[in-house]
This record gives C-alpha cells, sequence and structure tokens, in this order.
C-alpha cells in the first residue's frame, strides 16, 4: 500500500481503489529504513471507526537482482536494450571472466573545481594512475563549485580542469572522464532527472579531452553483464527532514551485510564512518532499494520530471549503486547490491576506486572490489 498526505497534518494509506486515514501515535517499525511520505509499506493495525490505528509498519519485501531477472526475464529487465538474448548474456559473461578484472573507476564527489587545492589534489591523482594501462574510467560527481556559481564562472573553472587533465597527455587522449552533475551545477536543477551540464559550460573540456562524457543525473552504465547506477543527491540529509517515524536504532538487526574490514583502505585512512552517520546511511540505502526507486520522498522534497521517471527506478537492483552523498564515506552489500558513497573530495580529498571485477569465484561467479582512497 502506498502512504500519503491528503491534507495537512493526516496520513492516508491508499491504494488505486481507496484510501484509509492513519494513526500512527503507537506505530512501530519492523524493518530498517525511513518512512517517507510517498512511500510503499506493508501496515498491520487496527481499524476504528474509519481510521486505521496502526500497531506496525514495514518495508515491502524485496528481490534480489537475479531472482527479480528471472521473474521479468533478460529482455525485459535490461534498461539499455542491449542483450537480446540468453546467448549473448552467455557471451558477454565470458568476456567478463577474461577481460573485466582489467576495469576500474575512479569516483569523486563534490569536486569544486573553484578551490584551487581541489585542482592540485586532481593533479596528483592523475599523475598516479596516468601510466596505468588500461586507464581507469574517471568519474566526477557535482557540486563542481563550492557555492552557486553562473554558466561563465563555471566554465572558468571547467577550463581549469582541462587544463590540469591536459597536463597527462595519454590521460588527455585515452582516459574516460564522465561527468555527472550535482544540485546547484549549471543547468535545470530542482527536478528529477536532470540533464547534463549545458555543452556551453563544457566546450574546451570536449574539444580538448577526448573522451570526456556529460552524463545525466542518474547515470546508468554496464560494465560487461554489470549494471552501475551513479547518483548525486543529499540522500541522507532528505531522508532525515521527511521521514514519518524515526528508523529503527538497533544497528546489530541490520540485515545489510557490510564487509568494511575486508575492504582496502590507503594507509592511514580510516574507511568506516561514525557509527550515527553509519547507521543513516544504511536506513538511507535501504530506503530507496526497498522502494525500487531513487526517490522516494513527496514531490515538494523532490519533484520528478514523470517522462522520464524511469531512470530514477531501481527495479531490479543494479549490481552497484554509486550515491554521491554529502556524509562520510561508507560500502555495504545489499542483497547482492554494492552501495557506495565516495565521500565529498573537497573534504579531505577522499575517493573511491570501484572495480566490478575485482575476484573470479567458482561457477564463473564473480566478487567486486572496493577502496577507500585518500590524497595526502
Amino acid at each position: 500500500m502506498h502512504k500519503t498526505k491528503v491534507e495537512e497534518g493526516k496520513y492516508y494509506l491508499e491504494d488505486h481503489t481507496g484510501q484509509v486515514p492513519l494513526n500512527l501515535s503507537q506505530a512501530s517499525l519492523l524493518t530498517d529504513g525511513f518512512v517517507t511520505e510517498n512511500s510503499i509499506v506493508l501496515v498491520e493495525g487496527e481499524a476504528v471507526d474509519g481510521v486505521l490505528h496502526v500497531h506496525n509498519m514495514g518495508s515491502p519485501i524485496v528481490e534480489n537482482r537475479s531472482d527479480a531477472i528471472k521473474a521479468m526475464g533478460l529482455q525485459n529487465s535490461d534498461i539499455f536494450n542491449s542483450i537480446g538474448s540468453l546467448s549473448e548474456f552467455e557471451k558477454l559473461s565470458a568476456q567478463e571472466i577474461e577481460h573485466g578484472r582489467e576495469g576500474m573507476f575512479v569516483i569523486l564527489s563534490d569536486v569544486y573545481l573553484d578551490s584551487p587545492s581541489v585542482l592540485d589534489k586532481i593533479e596528483r591523482m592523475l599523475a598516479g594512475y596516468s601510466e596505468f594501462s588500461p586507464l581507469p574510467i574517471f568519474v566526477f560527481m557535482g557540486n563542481f563549485t563550492s557555492k552557486p556559481e553562473g554558466a561563465k564562472a563555471t566554465s572558468s573553472y571547467f577550463d581549469d580542469l582541462t587544463d590540469v587533465i591536459c597536463k597527462f597527455p595519454n590521460v588527455a587522449k585515452e582516459g574516460r572522464f564522465v561527468f555527472v552533475p550535482g544540485p546547484n551545477d549549471p543547468g535545470i536543477a530542482g527536478v528529477l532527472p536532470r540533464g547534463p551540464i549545458p555543452n556551453f559550460v563544457t566546450s574546451s573540456l570536449r574539444s580538448r579531452v577526448k573522451h570526456a562524457i556529460l552524463a545525466s543525473n542518474p547515470c546508468r552504465m554496464r560494465f560487461f553483464t554489470k549494471e552501475i547506477v551513479f547518483f548525486r543527491d543529499d540522500l541522507v540529509g532528505k531522508m532525515r527532514r521527511h521521514c514519518l517515524l524515526e528508523p529503527r536504532e538497533e544497528e546489530e538487526e541490520m540485515e545489510m551485510e557490510g564487509d568494511n574490514g575486508d575492504r582496502k583502505a590507503s594507509e592511514g585512512m580510516d574507511a568506516s564512518p561514525s557509527s550515527g552517520t553509519r547507521r543513516l546511511s544504511r536506513h538511507a540505502i535501504k530506503t530507496v532499494l526497498d522502494q525500487g526507486h531513487l526517490s522516494p520522498l513527496p514531490l515538494s522534497a523532490s519533484p520528478v520530471y514523470w517522462q522520464y521517471d524511469h531512470a530514477l527506478r531501481l527495479y531490479p537492483f543494479p549490481d552497484a549503486l554509486i550515491v554521491g552523498d554529502r556524509v562520510d564515506q561508507y560500502y555495504e552489500n545489499y542483497e547482492e547490491c554494492d552501495a557506495i558513497n565516495p565521500g565529498p573530495f573537497s573534504n579531505g580529498f577522499n575517493f573511491v576506486v570501484y572495480r566490478p571485477i575485482g575476484e573470479i569465484l567458482r561457477k564463473s561467479q564473480t566478487k567486486s572490489d572496493v577502496e577507500f582512497s585518500q590524497i595526502e
């Protein structure tokens, strides 16, 4: 059932047949995650005088990616329309086993190009990767300025970034750079999904860096059989502001099985955020995955461009969901989906290296690899 607010201060449980007013004063949450207006919930309670007094409430039952694809069919679940048959999928899987371990994504968020120190750290990072073969795919997520700027000023900052990239001719010629806009970047903001940064802002970048890709937000990529979603949003903050019930606090009951202990971190770098932030991050990630949507929020808080709402859907789960949030770095694995936040690059110069095929297991199964890094 779908929960919504029909009149100020009153919430209703509704479906296509009708609506029932709710009394949430005694409600308890049985599952982790945030409960927000417009979310889908399972409710147990007692109807008294036309009002449903809620005793227990929880998130819908989820399916992992494998089960969802089996239920939907391979072609119906492929948003790229790039895999036409099971034989093509098996061929791609074989190529993934043979060549996939060479692939690597270097992911940064909140890359403030108006900061000289940020540009200096980017230069040092590119110097470290310039001799790699093949080169990693560099994903830069906004915001690209520390405060909202006009198109002309932002264009000059991208010119500065272009100059840095071109100091490494091999990187400028062969490297692939993907730019995902943030909430404050030029373009049509305030609605999801949002389009790429306008071409006139990045004309120098596109002319001098051969494989610069201006992506939408969210952005989806396919790496052999793996589907990866990149999304820049202040997810935890929005969820906290608009939740109707406080999320559960029993961290030991969380179903997410993060394995930060097995993930590599740069020397001197603590890859685990504080327990409070980690708990909230888990709740936020579980919410969007359980809801099967990147923005399960009231439209007043997160307007949606309905013609492209399908770009926000998360069913079936992607193999990886990379969320550029303003909270500390984190990694979780929830129902076979890697959930990663690279953390703000502008605050501590942190970033993430993600290998979709980090290890080959038995029966052609693969395991990803996540490395939390920091430029000193």
